[in-house]
């Protein structure tokens, strides 16, 4: 698979502007059927029926079509003119080549964010994360700590100041959650935080080496936690179709 360098911008929000709904539901769409291929829900060369895919998330066609329109243009699904689209092969050396991208992206953004951000943008990422780190045991903390995640990954790349940076960065980062939905646990999400609060040390210090050293090595983590889980989803999955056979 061949990840494209195309502008998303007319199918995703703005890496800035606040997100409309229709737009929002277009990333919702994108992450939940890019979970299915990569938990083995949707097979490579599977056929995608808009409607069908429609009806298993419980959405509108609309939102569905420019879904499968931007997973596409990224190489996840294939899909000629007036022809359904089709799951794309993806390897475990495509997922690779995903984080090499964000740690080549989110590495320069760490940089220059760490000689821009000041007291207004880093304590409310500080106070966020003290707050995950003195709730661990909360039941909510999955979906506080996703949340934070996005927030503070979006907040390093605006304060890049460099807005086709911001706009790539953001591209990948959807890439992310929808990868992020096959496989987690909460002890990698723990170690994540750890480095989140490495990385804001970085910033607050304005380091701008030790801030894209410490955000290369956290994308990097993730990097090997994923690689290594998704041969074995593949297989699973693989297993769990023959038996339907």
């Amino acid at each position: 698979m061949t990840t494209s360098t195309s502008s998303l911008i007319t199918a995703l929000p703005s890496a800035t502007e606040p997100e409309e709904t229709e737009r929002s539901l277009v990333e919702r769409a994108y992450e939940a059927i890019l979970e299915r291929v990569f938990d083995g829900r949707f097979l490579e060369g599977q056929v995608l029926s808009e409607v069908a895919v429609a009806v298993d998330l419980d959405m509108s066609r609309t939102p569905v079509h420019d879904a499968l329109r931007v997973l596409a243009l990224d190489g996840f699904v294939t899909q000629a003119r007036n022809r359904r689209a089709r799951v794309a092969s993806f390897s475990a050396d495509d997922l690779f080549e995903v984080f090499e991208m964000r740690k080549l992206l989110e590495g320069h953004a760490a940089e220059l964010a760490a000689g821009r951000m000041d007291s207004r943008q880093l304590t409310p990422l500080r106070a966020t994360a003290e707050s995950l780190h003195q709730g661990l045991s909360a039941r909510d903390w999955n979906q506080r700590w996703t949340d934070f995640d996005g927030e503070f990954h979006h907040a390093i790349a605006v304060a890049s100041g460099n807005a086709r940076l911001c706009t790539d960065i953001h591209r990948y980062r959807l890439l992310h959650r929808g990868i992020n939905r096959f496989s987690t646990d909460a002890k990698s999400l723990r170690r994540a935080l750890a480095e989140h609060e490495g990385i804001l040390e970085a910033l607050e210090a304005r380091d701008q080496v030790e801030a894209r050293e410490r955000m290369v090595a956290h994308i990097n983590a993730w990097q090997q936690f994923f690689t290594a889980r998704f041969d074995e989803a593949k297989l699973k999955a693989g297993k769990g179709n023959s038996a339907r056979l």
